[in-house]
């Protein structure tokens, strides 16, 4: 695939002079280029989809990752005053369900029929996928979190109550620090922890291109644009698969004119990026802060990387109009989330607290997060509809997990 991908990396102006002189197909294997015949009007009709469905995509990816989803991604700064170990249990408790979300929504929308395309039929798609919470996941005690080091003197006082995570809503609890300092205990911090978003959602759409290969083989590429807003806020993924008929090598089901079955597999990487802004002088009341550098504590963010690996068995019916389609599978996600830049932490001193360069740490945060959904004695369950008009498709379909994911989308398919 090395020439294709050769192909969409050229400059407009080069590809569309390849494609109107017929020089296309130099480009691609030679096991693809000797079968394939690509009409102009196909060609422009491939060009001009392709380029509508990037600015729809754009529209809704800045929708809705610029919306409540990230707007309280600022105020985690706050909760490093906790100190570097409560803070990784307090960014952990309130992120993974976002990133399970995540995690989810980049398993899903893989395929919408079993059916494999032929030698160098392909489809373009656009979906959107929209994970459920679940309500278990949208709120926590952070009082059982063991904040806190009472062996070495510091103590934490939870306020009762819950706390949301990230998917859920409200307020967080109050959460009073003091240093045990010479058998005093002396306050250091006091803070709220992070709100909900009000939003227990996690939308995920992209792109999905689909290239039938030899032996009823798809290779399927997805990818969204690489989009920026706000103050240093950045998301982008890309990603992987194949799709492989097995009705081929069973006699029985080859012979059935409108049933197929495959295999699928893939994998997506999502990057992701917000600006932070926690400064020393959040501790003005508790400690003796120094600001030697003003600028030391710039350029602070959050990156969460997620990825998703998927393995699915597919069945579908396809009939002229609509096709019917399912799968059961398996899906594995791992997140890692860090903190970039310089921060703040108070340090005690005799019988003072003390803030200033000497204390800072540089990316506190590092953390994995990994989470199965499905597994062998309790897969994923997928059922859909797709409607094709001429070469226009429109699906629809539901997964049941644990993390629920509905998916949408438009697409062109030439088969």
């Amino acid at each position: 695939m090395k020439g294709i991908s050769y192909f969409y990396h050229l400059d407009s102006d080069v590809k569309n002079k390849l494609l109107r002189n017929g020089t296309f197909s130099c480009i691609l294997p030679s096991y693809i280029k000797h079968n394939i015949k690509i009409n102009n009007n196909l060609k422009i009709v491939f060009m001009k989809t392709n380029k509508l469905f990037k600015r729809i995509l754009t529209i809704i990816v800045f929708t809705f990752f610029s919306s409540s989803l990230f707007a309280q991604f600022g105020e985690l700064g706050q909760v490093l005053a906790a100190g570097q170990g409560d803070a990784e249990k307090i960014f952990e408790t309130y992120l993974t369900p976002y990133a399970n979300g995540i995690g989810a929504g980049l398993s899903t929308g893989w395929y919408t029929t079993a059916k494999a395309h032929k030698l160098g039929g392909f489809d373009l798609n656009v979906s959107f996928n929209l994970t459920f919470i679940p309500t278990a996941d949208q709120s926590y005690d952070a009082s059982e979190l063991g904040l806190g080091d009472p062996a070495n003197g510091l103590t934490a006082v939870v306020a009762s109550g819950k706390s949301p995570t990230a998917a859920g809503s409200g307020d967080g609890q109050l959460v009073d620090y003091s240093q045990d300092v010479l058998g005093i205990d002396v306050p250091i911090a006091q803070l709220n922890l992070p709100r909900g978003t009000g939003f227990p959602y996690t939308p995920v759409p992209m792109i999905q291109l689909g290239l039938g290969l030899v032996k009823e083989t798809d290779i399927l590429v997805r990818y969204s644009p690489s989009l920026e807003w706000g103050n240093g806020s950045k998301i982008s993924l890309w990603g992987v698969g194949l799709k492989h008929s097995v009705s081929q090598w069973i006699p029985g089901l080859k012979k059935l004119p409108v049933f197929d079955m495959s295999l699928q597999g893939g994998y997506t990487k999502l990057n992701s990026k917000n600006a932070l802004d926690f400064q020393a002088s959040f501790y003005d009341d508790f400690a003796d802060v120094v600001f030697d550098n003003e600028d030391l504590y710039s350029g602070q963010e959050l990156m969460l990387d997620v990825s998703n690996i998927t393995a699915n068995l597919i069945v579908s019916g396809d009939f002229k109009i609509i096709c019917i389609y399912g799968g059961v599978g398996i899906s594995s996600t791992t997140s890692n989330l860090k903190l970039n830049g310089y921060y703040p932490f108070p340090e005690v001193n005799g019988t003072q607290i003390i803030v200033d360069d000497n204390t800072a740490k540089k990316d506190p945060i590092d953390i994995t997060i990994k989470s199965t959904d499905g597994g062998v004695t309790k897969p994923r369950f997928n059922a859909g509809l797709r409607f094709k008009f001429a070469v226009v498709t429109i699906n629809f379909d539901y997964t049941y997990a644990n993390y629920s994911v509905a998916s949408a989308g438009l697409g062109i398919s030439f088969r």
